[in-house]
């Protein structure tokens, strides 16, 4: 067990150094622009590791040729790499390595594509695990439908915030988050797959905080002006406000839904 323990963390250790270089490489206009693109800030973008493969041959880094496959960044159906024209998001580990990547384009029909890397399991893994400890120190955190979502929601000043990788139901996620002693605070998308979804987003405790019938989720939300940034915020810190009120010591607690009007 440890030995695979040691394993895995080189394994990460490796991916990360590979993502940085990669990082290092893209362009920073492209940066701004999804920075522009999301309407999210630059810092925010940069903060989350995001960078662009502009083609997909700057992937194919001679020093790490021979991992590429256990990275999952080529695809086994034409042996090429899988990310071409698009922005690609790190998903980190409690310990801040790269685990997974996920590349996203505003432009092609599947908007997101996963990395089947080693040692990643997708529908067990919540963007944002970097965080987790410090939403255990606060004692509550704020679950998201969607990567870009969370993103902008760490955007505007929160910090325990993390988003499904996936959209099949995990014990493995909710127990994580079921240690947060206050409980969390969850932001479904405005749609039939979001309230499927919320039916699984479970713990002892939580605050389900429902985003304006206008929009779709809380991305969207927020980007279409200063005033509902603030109108978000107002909300979700009387979500927070609420949620910190009592520890759940164990025990399923009553719930409250918060509508933005």
């Amino acid at each position: 067990m440890l030995e695979e323990l040691k394993k895995r963390t080189e394994f990460r250790k490796e991916l990360t150094d590979y993502v940085e270089v990669l990082r290092q490489r893209s362009d920073p206009a492209m940066i701004e622009e999804f920075s522009k693109l999301r309407n999210i800030s630059i810092e925010a973008v940069k903060d989350a590791g995001i960078f662009y493969i502009e083609d997909m041959r700057k992937m194919m880094i001679p020093s790490y040729l021979d991992k590429l496959e256990l990275f999952g960044v080529i695809s086994p159906n034409n042996n090429k790499p899988i990310y071409h024209e698009r922005w690609v998001i790190p998903i980190k580990d409690v310990d801040g390595l790269v685990q997974g990547l996920v590349g996203y384009s505003n432009k092609a029909d599947e908007r997101y594509v996963y990395a089947t890397t080693q040692y990643y399991m997708r529908g067990d893994t919540l963007w944002g695990l970097e965080r987790l400890e410090k939403a255990y120190e606060l004692g509550y955190g704020i679950l998201l439908e969607g990567i870009t979502d969370a993103i902008h929601v760490r955007s505007i000043g929160y910090v325990p915030v993390f988003a499904n990788c996936g959209t099949r139901p995990s014990d493995i996620n909710m127990g994580e988050l079921n240690r947060c002693r206050f409980g969390i605070i969850r932001v479904h998308d405005r749609d039939a797959a979001g309230y499927k979804t919320r039916k699984h987003w479970v713990t002892n405790r939580y605050c389900t905080l429902v985003t304006p019938i206008m929009y779709k989720d809380s991305d969207e939300t927020l980007r279409e002006s200063e005033d509902n940034v603030v109108w978000f915020k107002q909300y979700m810190d009387a979500c927070i406000n609420w949620i910190k009120e009592k520890e759940h010591k164990g025990q399923i607690c009553d719930t409250v839904t918060a509508c933005m009007l």
